[in-house]
């Protein structure tokens, strides 16, 4: 048994007792531990959608490496995902070891693709596409939650079988398809916004069919590039703060900087931290989630929001024993300062 001692929770002080990775009490305590001396202790943040980090892509492994980076920005838990590529490459993509026991917990890949419409493929690769097929998704392994376009063939049948979370993204889907697609068990948007048709009066389209469906959650890149600040407050006054989720939807080039990278075997181009393709269209973000975190803060949103729209949201959506500090609750932290910059990390109830 060990105690995160001097911490504020809530903005009050405490202390915080962790047995086999799990919180057993909260309160102060003579128990033995580290003196986080005042700071706050918020739960580990969770990234359910991160194609990369520092050089290394979940297409081509380095998963250990980039869970220990995730770590080290303050995810506790986060889901490799994959691109629209190869059924052989997202396979072996998927097949990989993601229990290692150190880093950032991985309880399974997001696959992003190749179910989605070419007209919104964003920088995945059309060559690729295909439709929805559980033949197919039953050759990968781990996969949590699966990215699909409802308007292609077949979408209906898998969107009803799929034992992951599906989610509506790089899309062409009307108001109508995408409201029978939740209706049928899709529970998440994929990166709100992107790679979607808009709001338009007469024209509402997913994003609004996401909106009335109490159901379903909207994934955000909050880095301050994707989306427009405006657009993101106003997402979050559509769905609340108990139906965002905030994403980093990283690649590869994030920690590291600007220059030519390879992002699902095509270029990509980062200039002033902004990640594009050949053909300029966004490829990305190079944003840790910490960084988006801080970044919806700077937008106006209250910090406790920012952060629970970065940890207990994904966890209600993955059925996941985290995102709160609670008694019960698994043993994820991270200590930040009041600017929310992150001064140390535990997971697992290590510290």
């Amino acid at each position: 048994m060990k105690a995160i001692k001097n911490v504020l929770l809530n903005g009050v002080l405490t202390d915080i007792t962790v047995d086999n990775g799990k919180i057993v009490s909260i309160g102060k305590t003579d128990t033995d531990g580290i003196d986080c001396e005042g700071l706050n202790i918020y739960p580990g943040l969770i990234d359910i959608h991160s194609h990369g980090c520092i050089g290394y892509d979940a297409m081509e492994g380095g998963l250990e490496e980039m869970a220990d980076w995730e770590l080290s920005q303050g995810v506790t838990t986060w889901y490799p995902t994959t691109m629209t590529m190869s059924e052989e490459d997202i396979a072996k993509a998927t097949s990989r070891n993601i229990n290692f026991g150190h880093g950032a917990n991985i309880p399974g890949f997001h696959m992003e693709g190749p179910f989605i419409n070419s007209k919104y493929k964003g920088a995945q690769n059309e060559e690729y596409i295909v439709k929805p097929s559980m033949e197919f998704f039953g050759k990968m392994k781990n996969i949590a939650t699966v990215t699909i376009a409802p308007e292609t063939e077949g979408a209906d049948e898998f969107i009803k079988n799929c034992p992951a979370v599906v989610s509506v993204g790089h899309t062409d889907a009307d108001y109508d398809t995408a409201k029978r697609a939740f209706e049928l068990g899709a529970r998440k948007l994929t990166h709100a916004y992107n790679a979607m048709p808009g709001i338009h009066h007469r024209m509402p389209g997913p994003i609004v069919a996401a909106m009335e469906n109490e159901n379903v959650y909207a994934e955000l890149i909050c880095d301050g590039k994707h989306v427009h600040q405006a657009s993101v407050r106003l997402l979050i006054k559509m769905f609340g703060t108990d139906r965002i989720i905030l994403i980093s939807d990283s690649v590869r080039a994030a920690g590291l900087g600007d220059g030519e990278y390879m992002f699902g075997g095509q270029k990509m181009i980062v200039k002033n931290s902004t990640a594009l393709t050949e053909t300029g269209k966004l490829a990305g973000s190079t944003s840790s989630l910490a960084d988006c975190v801080r970044t919806a803060i700077s937008f106006g949103i209250k910090k406790e929001d920012a952060v629970k729209m970065a940890s207990e949201n994904p966890a209600k959506l993955m059925g996941l024993n985290k995102g709160k500090i609670e008694v019960g609750y698994d043993a994820d932290f991270i200590i930040a300062d009041d600017d929310f910059n992150i001064k140390k990390v535990i997971v697992r109830g290590e510290f």
